[in-house]
C-alpha cells in the first residue's frame, strides 16, 4: 500500500525537500593517563598523618612546659644562692692575663680617644681667627680650659702620678710621623731613689714581656724602682700615656727615630744609648755597648752622663759631660761610627745648625764651642775642626758668653722652602743663621755666628731666676720662647721688640700653687714647640703643659726676618761686611 502510493503521486510531490536526518549527541570525558602509583589515594595514611601531627603537637607543649619549669627552678636556685666573689687572687690574675690587658688597652683607649676629641680639636685648631667681633671673641676664649693670656688658644696637663710621681721631665719631643697628635717626654729617676745601682736598676733591666701600652707595673716596684722613664702621650688622652718605656738608668734625652715612626731613641746618665719600639714590651730592644776600658775614643760608647742627643742627616749625635761627642749611624746604635773630644769642655747642651751639619755645644764654664763637619777634597777627608766662639781677647763683658752653666741652646730648625742659603764661618747668613743660648747666669744671648764670634744681645730676662731652656718657633721668624726656674713661659717676638718680650715681663705662670695662685709650684724644666708652632709643651716636676698658640705667634705677617737684621744693623750689632 505504501509503494502504490508512492507510485501515484503527485508530480510537486516528487519535487519536496527531502527530510533532514536526526541529529546525534555524543558526550566523552577528556582525562590525562597517568601511572596509578603517582598519586595514591589512600584514605587510610590520611588518618594516620592526622594523628601523627596532633601527637607531635601534644609532645611540642609538653616539651616547652618541662622547660619552663627547669626555668623556673633554675631562678629560684639562682635567688636563693648569691653569686660567689672572686679573691684577690683570682681577680689579678685575671686583670694580669694577657687577652685581657691587650683587650682592656685597645678598648679602653678607643673610648678615651673619642672622649678626648674636644679637647684635641681645642689644641689643633685656633677658633679665636674665625671670629670678627670682640664679643664672640670673648667669649670664644672661656670656652676653653685655663686660659689667661691673649696669647694661648688653649691649655691641658698631661700627668700621670702613678708613674711620673716625684720625677723630673729632662725632655721633650713632637713626633714627625703624626699630625702633631704625639709627644715624648723622658723622666728622671724619683727624687726618692738614692742610688742608680743595686737591685732597682737589675729589676728594671729584667726581660719581661709587658707590653708598653699597659698601664699595669709588672710588679709593685716598677713604677718606683725603674731608674728611667719615657712616656709617649696623645693629646686626646691627657689622664693616662699611649705608651710607657723603662731603662735601668735614669734617662736624660729621649727623640722620635727619624725614619721608623714606631722607634724612640734614648740617652741615660749611664752613658748608653737606647731603643725601644712600640712593638714590642716596655724594656729597650738595643742598647750600646759598654766602654768597659773607659778611653774616651775607639773604646765604644759614652761613659759619662749623656747630656744632649740630636738628629742628623745620618744618623744622631750625642755629646757628655766630660767632653765626648760620638756620631752614630742609623743602622748601627751599638758602637759610635766617630768620636771627637773637645778639650777642656765640660758639655752640658747641644744643638745642630741644620744648614750645613754644624755643631754647638755648651759647657758648665759658659763658654761656647762650634764643631765643623769634615771636608773631603782629592779623595781624602779632614778631620772636624773645632772653633770656640766666644774667645775675644776684647775686656767687654759682652764679648764673653754666659757666667756658668749653658743650660740650652737653640738654632732655627730647617727651611721648608727651596730657596738657598748662603754660608759663612759654617753657618747661614740672615735671620736664619741667628742662634739663642741661655744659662744660670739669668741671660738670654743672641748669636749670630756668620758674622760675628760673640753675641750680639743680652736679652732682658722676664725672672732673676736661672733659665732652663730657650726654643726659636719653627714656622716664624722672630718668635722664641724662654723657660725658667721661677716657673714661668716667656714670649719674645724680636721683630717687634728687641728688649721686651711680648708677655711682660712677669712671663707666663704655668704651674701655679695650690695654697697660694698666685706663686709658682715648679719651675719650668724643658720646652719644646711642635713642628706646626701651632703649640708649646712646657715641663713643669712631672707634668707637662701644652698649650695652643694665637695666629699672632705661628702665622707671620710680612718679612720679620728682614724686620729684625735691619733691627740689628741699624744698632750697629752686624756688619755686613765681616
Amino acid at each position: 500500500m505504501n509503494q502504490k502510493s508512492a507510485q501515484f503521486a503527485s508530480p510537486s510531490a516528487a519535487n519536496a525537500l527531502p527530510v533532514s536526518p536526526i541529529r546525534k549527541v555524543e558526550t566523552f570525558v577528556m582525562s590525562t593517563q597517568t601511572e596509578e602509583d603517582d598519586f595514591p589515594i589512600i584514605l587510610d595514611s590520611i588518618a594516620d598523618n592526622e594523628g601523627e601531627s596532633s601527637s607531635s603537637l601534644n609532645k611540642s607543649t609538653e616539651m616547652q612546659l618541662s622547660m619552663e619549669e627547669e626555668e623556673k627552678e633554675e631562678r629560684k636556685s639562682k635567688v636563693d644562692h648569691e653569686p660567689a666573689l672572686l679573691t684577690e687572687e683570682e681577680v689579678n690574675a685575671a686583670l694580669s692575663s694577657p687577652s685581657f690587658s691587650n683587650f682592656f688597652n685597645s678598648a679602653s683607649k678607643k673610648v678615651e680617644r673619642l672622649l678626648g676629641a674636644p679637647l684635641l680639636s681645642d689644641l689643633l685648631v685656633d677658633d679665636s681667627i674665625y671670629y670678627t667681633d670682640k664679643e664672640s671673641k670673648r667669649d670664644a676664649s672661656t670656652s676653653t680650659n685655663k686660659k689667661d693670656n691673649s696669647l694661648i688658644s688653649a691649655q691641658a696637663s698631661f700627668v700621670f702620678p702613678k708613674w711620673t710621681a716625684n720625677r723630673d721631665v729632662t725632655s721633650l719631643d713632637w713626633s714627625p710621623h703624626h699630625r702633631g697628635e704625639i709627644m715624648l717626654a723622658s723622666y728622671h729617676m724619683p727624687s726618692s731613689a738614692k742610688s742608680t745601682s743595686g737591685s732597682t736598676a737589675l729589676s728594671a733591666v729584667a726581660p719581661n714581656g709587658t707590653s708598653a701600652a699597659s698601664l699595669m707595673p709588672r710588679s709593685k716596684t716598677e713604677m718606683t724602682g725603674a731608674d728611667g722613664l719615657t712616656i709617649l702621650w696623645n693629646l686626646a688622652m691627657p689622664s693616662r700615656p699611649e705608651h710607657i718605656f723603662t731603662c735601668g738608668s735614669p734617662v736624660l734625652s729621649a727623640k722620635f727615630h727619624p725614619t721608623e715612626g714606631s722607634l724612640v731613641v734614648g740617652a741615660c746618665y749611664s752613658g748608653q744609648v737606647v731603643v725601644w719600639d712600640v712593638r714590642s714590651g716596655r724594656l729597650p730592644v738595643q742598647r750600646s755597648a759598654w766602654n768597659l776600658l773607659g778611653g774616651n775614643e775607639g773604646a765604644g760608647g759614652h761613659v759619662h752622663p749623656i747630656v744632649g742627643l740630636e738628629a742628623l742627616d745620618s744618623g744622631f749625635v750625642t755629646a757628655a759631660s766630660d767632653g765626648t761627642v760620638n756620631f752614630w749611624s742609623l743602622a748601627n746604635l751599638m758602637e759610635p761610627a766617630e768620636t771627637i773630644v773637645v778639650p777642656g769642655a765640660n758639655i752640658s747642651s747641644l744643638t745642630v745648625a741644620p744648614e750645613s751639619q754644624t755643631l754647638l755645644v755648651g759647657d758648665e764654664s759658659g763658654s761656647i764651642h762650634a764643631i765643623f763637619p769634615s771636608s773631603s777634597s782629592g779623595g781624602r777627608s779632614s778631620k772636624r775642626t773645632i772653633v770656640k766662639l766666644n774667645s775675644s781677647d776684647q775686656g767687654e763683658s759682652d764679648a764673653f758668653g754666659h757666667y756658668g752653666n749653658v743650660t740650652s741652646i737653640a738654632t732655627k730648625p730647617a727651611l721648608k722652602t727651596d730657596s738657598s742659603v748662603s754660608l759663612s764661618k759654617g753657618f747661614a747668613r740672615g735671620a736664619h743663621g741667628l742662634v739663642l743660648s741661655c744659662g744660670v747666669d739669668w741671660t738670654t744671648k743672641l748669636w749670630a755666628p756668620a758674622y760675628a764670634d760673640k753675641p750680639l744681645l743680652n736679652l732682658l730676662s722676664h725672672s732673676y731666676d736661672y733659665m732652663s731652656d730657650v726654643q726659636w718657633s719653627p714656622v716664624h721668624p722672630s718668635v722664641f720662647a724662654t723657660a725658667s726656674s721661677n716657673g714661668t713661659l716667656g714670649l719674645w717676638n724680636l721683630a717687634t721688640s728687641l728688649d721686651e718680650p711680648i708677655t711682660g715681663l712677669q712671663g707666663l705662670l704655668l704651674d701655679r700653687g695650690d695654697n697660694n695662685p698666685s706663686q709658682p709650684s715648679h719651675g719650668v724644666n724643658r720646652i719644646k714647640w711642635s713642628r706646626d708652632g701651632r703649640r708649646i709643651a712646657a715641663a713643669c716636676s712631672d707634668t707637662v703643659h701644652v698649650l695652643g698658640m694665637t695666629s699672632e705667634l705661628w702665622k707671620p705677617k710680612g718679612n720679620e726676618g728682614a724686620k729684625v737684621m735691619n733691627s740689628l744693623r741699624s744698632r750697629g750689632l752686624i756688619d755686613d761686611d765681616e
